[in-house]
């Protein structure tokens, strides 16, 4: 969905006082006071020099081969060798720890430095990883925001070129975003996921994690990292499951607290022809529609669907946290009853864009299907649901429901639901069902 990003910290070094200056001669203009230095921040070198050594590489090495499989970025955050990096540079040895391991690249190129995964934060792609030996040098994890349009400088490892410093500019949080992330306008690659991002004093204000190219980067705001490294700093030797049990402890809050808000209020409704519909249902969704045109098509059909544009990353193949629907408002003047019947058919048939997972990852979905009252509106509904593996008790959901009131109009809508509970997915589905009525 996103590719990946870098980061970076500024210090400034002490500047001796300017003598002072003689008075100007007379009937001259008097210049303008000089800039102090010490006003100015570093230069990039100098901030890259202080703190090169603080961000290193992170490689996943596939068992069998014994070769890298992927690269991060990750930087030190104590003295007892805690590294933060994101999550979805280290899952696969969440995932897979039977198949994966990961290292460390430090400044100058030595061997590579073993390390072991202490704790994740799937819902906001965090991870803290430990090397067995103490270090010297690491940043400080900021408690404050910077200020709008306050320049930022972010490092990492990007495209394994070797530790790179990007300067940006910090345009705060993202706005009815579903996970928080902030806005870094600077240019991020692939392979700087992890790195930090910092002001021009070295305070580390954000975890690199995606972008969208053009400048366009986001990051995770460093509350997330503190958090985590507190729990990380109390946390004893966790296995393998111990951390799967971790991840799904945070799937199922996470999807709790968006069944919440969900229900929290009533489904607003969406105009589509003489029907009402589900309209955007939460802040984090984002809507649009369009209504192909086509002469020599006899009927009309015209899309509305609203989603959430980000998601959680589980693993490479697999990612959950989704909530998007569809509806398709189809009507004709010119066919008959029973041609529409077959057209209105074909589209309750299609299948609904799915959730990227793999059979690894989730079962085959199971569906019940049966007519329904909506409030006197005729309505035939499918609801299929899928199980996850590694999960248990959360599911995949996908609801299918066409309204059946009308012989040459009809509405076709598809509901899809990544990582809920079978309960929770139930009642958001019933809730949807309830934003369908019909106008004439």
């Amino acid at each position: 969905m996103f590719a990946f990003i870098l980061a970076a910290v500024l210090t400034q070094s002490p500047v001796a006082p300017a003598e002072p200056s003689p008075p100007p001669a007379p009937g001259t203009r008097e210049a303008a006071p000089a800039v102090q230095l010490s006003s100015l921040p570093p230069a990039t070198h100098e901030l890259f020099q202080r703190i090169e050594g603080q961000v290193a590489q992170v490689r996943i090495i596939e068992r069998r081969s014994g070769t890298r499989s992927s690269i991060g970025s990750a930087f030190f955050v104590s003295a007892a060798g805690h590294v933060v990096t994101n999550y979805h540079v280290i899952s696969d040895v969440v995932i897979h720890p039977e198949d994966y391991t990961a290292e460390l690249v430090l400044k100058g190129g030595a061997e590579p430095v073993p390390v072991r995964l202490v704790d994740v934060d799937v819902v906001h792609d965090l991870a803290i990883i430990q090397t067995a030996t103490p270090v010297q040098s690491f940043f400080d994890l900021d408690d404050r925001e910077p200020p709008q349009g306050a320049r930022l400088f972010a490092m990492g490892n990007p495209r394994d070129l070797g530790t790179t410093i990007v300067e940006g500019t910090y345009n705060g949080f993202i706005h009815d975003a579903l996970y928080e992330r902030l806005h870094f306008s600077g240019a991020i690659n692939p392979g700087m996921s992890g790195g930090p991002t910092l002001t021009g004093e070295g305070r580390v204000v954000g975890v690199n994690v995606a972008t969208m190219g053009n400048q366009v980067g986001f990051l995770v705001p460093v509350k997330h990292a503190r958090e985590l490294l507190a729990r990380a700093l109390e946390a004893k030797d966790s296995g393998a499951q111990a951390l799967l049990d971790t991840v799904r402890a945070q799937l199922l809050d996470n999807q709790q607290r968006v069944t919440e808000r969900l229900l929290s209020a009533p489904v607003p409704q969406q105009s589509l022809g003489s029907y009402r519909v589900p309209g955007r249902w939460g802040t984090f969704l984002k809507c649009w529609g369009d209504t192909p045109h086509d002469p020599e098509v006899p009927y009309t059909v015209t899309n509305y669907q609203c989603s959430s544009e980000e998601d959680i990353f589980v693993s490479s193949r697999h990612r959950t946290g989704v909530v998007a629907f569809l509806h398709q408002h189809a009507t004709s003047q010119k066919l008959g009853a029973l041609r529409f019947s077959a057209l209105y058919s074909a589209l309750f048939s299609q299948d609904p864009d799915s959730v990227e997972a793999t059979r690894q990852d989730v079962t085959n979905y199971r569906c019940q299907s049966e007519f329904v009252d909506v409030a006197g509106l005729p309505v035939r509904a499918a609801l299929c649901m899928r199980a996850y593996r590694k999960f248990p008790g959360l599911y995949d959901l996908v609801l299918r429901a066409a309204t059946l009131n009308a012989s040459t109009s009809g509405v076709d809508t598809s509901l899809t639901l990544a990582g809920f509970t079978a309960d929770n997915g139930r009642k958001l589905a019933r809730r949807y069902l309830e934003g369908l009525s019909w106008t004439k």
